[in-house]
């Protein structure tokens, strides 16, 4: 996913420009994320089996605005393709490479868990916590291995990294297209469910909608690097070098809204989480009213 930028003749002006988007990208991802934690932590009832893969992602989100973005940045001072590879090259690029996979893993394993819900709603209600303690603990063995791929990949095969990101990308969104379209399918076949469990089915049911929407709304930011990561090198030089480094950098941004978007739609969609949110907001602005101001006396 990071952009080279040695290779092209860029203006400091608008290196800066972009470092800037990117920084600020950063805080918010981080911002949006630890605040989303927060509110489970503080929420005992919001952390249930349904909401651990949430967040999961959750984590992966923040790790993202914190470790990614920065190291998007610090590029620079790490080694181009051609030069000798370091251990140290490699532990860096796997770190950078580690949680933009295991946000993609997440996504999919959220959309296996609700496909299981909507066919098999009563059993899955069953379902132990070390299940889906298993699946976070499989969703990073997979990023790490992944991502230990895709960082000698990304020394040794550029291209063929390139095509790596984009095949767990497209694996992701057909794992996601068929999980949906089998869920919206038996959501409007199954209408009316029994009244013995309507509470707790619609409930659920209503949470696959605001997690499909999220999926939906991920996969958008996510696809435009997808296309501009295979277009044609040929193609891609009859662009000037400095429309290359900016639509490159347009793609990236994006790319990384993917992370900032998930808790927005939490607290549109979810009541639950849109109550707790309102709770700590108003304890928070309590707290700060009682604050007393500190009086300084003439000695």
């Amino acid at each position: 996913m990071m952009t080279n930028e040695t290779a092209w003749d860029i203006s400091s002006q608008d290196h800066t420009i972009w470092f800037a988007a990117v920084v600020t990208e950063s805080i918010v991802i981080f911002l949006i994320n630890t605040y989303t934690l927060i509110v489970f932590a503080r929420n005992r009832h919001l952390r249930k089996c349904s909401t651990y893969l949430i967040i999961n992602l959750t984590v992966a989100d923040l790790l993202v605005g914190v470790v990614t973005g920065p190291m998007e940045i610090y590029y620079d001072l790490v080694t181009d393709p051609g030069t000798d590879f370091s251990w140290k090259d490699f532990s860096i690029l796997t770190f950078y490479g580690i949680f933009q996979i295991s946000s993609l893993t997440n996504l999919s394993l959220i959309s296996l868990e609700r496909l299981h819900a909507t066919l098999y709603p009563i059993r899955h209600f069953v379902i132990g916590k070390w299940v889906y303690f298993g699946a976070v603990i499989c969703s990073w063995l997979l990023a790490l291995l992944l991502s230990s791929v895709t960082a000698v990949l990304h020394h040794y095969v550029p291209i063929a990294n390139g095509y790596a990101w984009v095949s767990c990308i497209v694996l992701t969104l057909m794992i996601l297209t068929i999980s949906y379209v089998i869920i919206i399918a038996n959501i409007n076949i199954k209408s009316n469910p029994r009244p013995r469990y309507s509470g707790p089915v619609i409930s659920d049911r209503k949470l696959s909608i605001t997690l499909f929407i999220v999926t939906v709304v991920s996969m958008l930011t996510i696809m435009p690097w997808a296309i501009y990561a295979v277009i044609p090198i040929g193609i891609w030089n009859r662009l000037s070098k400095t429309t290359q480094f900016h639509l490159a950098y347009v793609f990236l941004v994006v790319y990384y809204a993917s992370s900032l978007v998930n808790p927005l739609i939490y607290a549109l969609r979810l009541e639950e989480f849109k109550k707790a949110v309102k709770e700590l907001i108003c304890k928070t602005a309590s707290a700060s009213s009682h604050v007393q101001p500190i009086e300084l006396h003439a000695m």
